[in-house]
């Protein structure tokens, strides 16, 4: 029986790990100057360039940032879902993953989002939905495509957000993140077609649909609806579309 080789981590990734717990731990607060290279080599017991190579990579995940000259050295920054989306976008991309894939898999999460806020039955969650509608409401008004837009992000991202979960919420925005440039090919097409105000309006009819539904129907009902809404605004999206694969769509 083959025995596999197991590979011992190097010293500056030791020394990263225990950077990176005491930053998501809350022990090094966003904003603060880590000490000194002098201080940290002593502290973890290594050279200057092997914690050189652990900044690298805390850098590179985006949880510090380098700062060069007199007043500078390696300060905490908050950890950013983005950077994550980045990663795993890249990977959908080598993977040759199909927008319709991506647009199915967002339907699936945000649907059961709606069901979660549904479930929860917070006055508040539906009292912040309807304050984004009436910004909606002032983007019809006013037929201004792009405040209409931003509107319509911001609801999908609170239905997420108020579902109280953090983990949906990271997935779901890892996800927008490629959707974020779909969408706005699309909103482009439509708008140099002519009926962007015609399809800002339905989606402004399902987004109230879905607030009363939240508050009169069920966890399953606001699932389903939200999951129909979702499937229809992805086949909506992939008709103005020319890109099959994320790696179409981002190159």
């Amino acid at each position: 029986m083959a025995v596999a080789q197991v590979r011992a981590p190097k010293a500056c990734e030791i020394v990263a790990s225990q950077l990176r717990r005491q930053i998501v731990v809350g022990e090094l607060l966003p904003g603060a100057t880590l000490p000194g290279e002098a201080a940290l080599s002593a502290q973890f017991g290594v050279s200057k360039p092997t914690l050189r190579e652990a900044f690298r990579i805390l850098e590179a995940e985006q949880l510090i940032q380098i700062r060069r000259g007199t007043n500078g050295g390696a300060r905490v920054q908050v950890p950013d879902p983005a950077a994550a989306a980045r990663y795993a976008g890249a990977i959908l991309q080598y993977r040759r993953a199909t927008l319709r894939d991506v647009y199915a898999v967002r339907a699936v999460l945000e649907s059961k989002a709606a069901g979660m806020v549904a479930a929860r039955g917070s006055a508040q969650a539906l009292q912040r939905l309807e304050e984004i509608l009436r910004d909606e409401e002032a983007a019809l008004g006013q037929d201004q495509d792009v405040a209409f837009f931003d509107a319509d992000w911001a609801f999908h991202l609170a239905v997420v957000e108020l579902a109280g979960s953090p983990t949906l919420d990271l997935l779901i925005r890892m996800l927008y993140n490629i959707i974020g440039t779909a969408t706005a090919s699309s909103v482009q097409s439509r708008r140099q077609s002519g009926d962007s105000l015609q399809q800002r309006s339905r989606t402004h009819r399902s987004h109230r649909r879905l607030i009363a539904t939240l508050r009169e129907g069920t966890e399953a009902e606001a699932e389903e609806y939200w999951h129909r809404h979702l499937a229809a605004v992805g086949r909506f999206l992939l008709e103005d579309l020319p890109a099959e694969t994320v790696l179409d769509l981002m190159s």
